[in-house]
């Protein structure tokens, strides 16, 4: 045992090393930079940068008089800075070496291990301290899958198709047999926003403990489908090689420029409803490229045939990115919004409040176009608009994006201490806004029975 104990210490010593070597080697000398568009303009000049500079924006705001960070690659920095300079546009220099910055949070990450104390090789608590890999996620998956009660069926374990690497889509559903209603929960299309898939990861170990302890309210009404990793090609790819890495790992050549060398769809928006309409990018080499048609990723295709082909009624989709804390609803790609969005806010805000009360934690509430920008192709508005999913959310986790807050500067590089209080106060913010769910059924059914 304490062989095995020792072996798995130095395999994963040597892989975080490979991790590091790989991840700091290529963003040494990046600069992660703060800008304020003043000007319709100006935001134009940003959207070019992305485009054609190899600019990677931060924030998901991207409005005249809001902050806006992004990372300068290397040799493009000086060039970039300048023309914002020629455009009247400040440019405040937060870190000069992104690399230095990836360093920082795997160093607080480590020393969170050291104090936990936990051992990482058990696979029951790996979960709450470390970012798991795509093989460490499935292994989590058929464990939690053997916890669960086997005669009672509150489980099953399926995926959902394959990607271009062929690695599968798993997902697990948890819920009593009879259960009649439907969540649906997606983490991990954006590969570097690692608190994402591990928060769904918290979310399915607490689920299957209140299933084992008897505590199953909930879970007697809804059976809730959790996918804890969309874009596992991307993940792996973040965690191995490139830690900023967002799209998923499609050879753009094929489809678009035998010559391109630029690989990569952001599946978030590369979905068939008001595609390519805002928002995204025509180049392979952007970070928002939409792909070379609409629903043209396996990854995409796979998420719409389970909400469609299924017999399933869906009462809600929730799809968990980082970073900003933001709980918002459709339209992404338009400014105005769906018939329904005053229940559509009054939801998010309960799940919000619930949320808050654990730590303390703010969450802004809007409409994606409205509260940060207009971008088409996303899986929220495919969700309600094509998949008819009335409650549909998309919820960007920690950290804040306001440059006050004291872990702003982590952005998607959120340290591995905060997975446990993340995940604490997201599954009592989704479990508020499940029992709202329940309760404004309840009342409409009370309402059809006085007439």
């Amino acid at each position: 045992m304490l062989l095995s104990v020792w072996r798995s210490i130095i395999i994963n010593s040597w892989i975080l090393f490979l991790y590091c070597y790989a991840n700091n080697h290529f963003y040494k000398g990046y600069e992660v930079v703060r800008v304020l568009p003043k000007t319709n303009e100006h935001l134009q000049l940003i959207r070019h940068f992305e485009d054609n500079y190899g600019v990677d924006r931060w924030s998901e705001v991207l409005t005249i008089n809001r902050d806006v960070k992004m990372s300068l690659p290397r040799k493009q920095a000086p060039k970039i800075k300048k023309l914002f300079k020629q455009h009247g546009i400040d440019v405040k220099i937060l870190h000069n070496d992104l690399e230095k910055l990836i360093q920082k949070s795997d160093d607080i990450s480590k020393q969170h291990k050291i104090r936990t104390k936990r051992l990482t090789v058990n696979i029951a608590s790996s979960h709450l301290t470390g970012y798991l890999r795509y093989q460490e996620i499935v292994e989590f998956l058929k464990e939690q899958h053997r916890r669960s009660p086997p005669l009672r069926n509150f489980t099953s374990l399926f995926s959902i198709g394959s990607t271009h690497e062929n690695r599968s889509i798993w997902t697990i559903r948890i819920g009593k047999p009879s259960a009649r209603r439907n969540i649906l929960i997606d983490c991990g299309i954006h590969a570097r926003e690692f608190i994402s898939p591990s928060t769904c990861l918290y979310m399915i170990d607490k689920l299957i403990g209140e299933v084992n302890n008897g505590r199953v309210s909930l879970l007697s009404v809804f059976n809730i489908y959790i996918i804890p990793l969309l874009n596992p090609d991307g993940y792996e790819y973040a965690q191995t090689e490139r830690r900023m890495w967002r799209k998923n790992r499609a050879l753009n050549g094929y489809y678009h420029n035998p010559d391109s060398k630029c690989i990569g769809v952001d599946l978030n928006r590369n979905f068939g409803y008001h595609w390519m309409e805002n928002g995204a990018s025509t180049n392979p080499c952007s970070e928002t490229y939409a792909g070379p048609h609409q629903d043209s990723e396996p990854e995409t295709r796979s998420l719409q045939r389970f909400i469609k082909q299924s017999s399933r009624h869906w009462d809600a989709y929730l799809t968990f990115h980082s970073y900003g804390q933001y709980w918002i609803y459709p339209w992404g790609f338009a400014l105005h919004m769906p018939d329904d969005y005053i229940e559509l806010n009054n939801k998010a805000t309960i799940g919000s409040e619930a949320l808050k009360r654990v730590n303390g934690t703010l969450y802004k509430i809007g409409s994606a176009a409205n509260l940060l920008y207009e971008s088409a192709g996303g899986s929220d508005d495919w969700a309600k608009g094509v998949g008819q999913i009335k409650y549909v959310y998309t919820v960007e986790l920690r950290p804040s994006d306001d440059m006050n807050d004291e872990h702003a500067h982590f952005a998607f590089m959120l340290p591995e201490t905060f997975i446990e209080p993340v995940g604490q106060e997201t599954y009592v913010g989704v479990k508020g806004f499940l029992r709202s769910l329940i309760t404004s059924r309840s009342q409409k059914s009370l309402s059809k029975n006085k007439y």
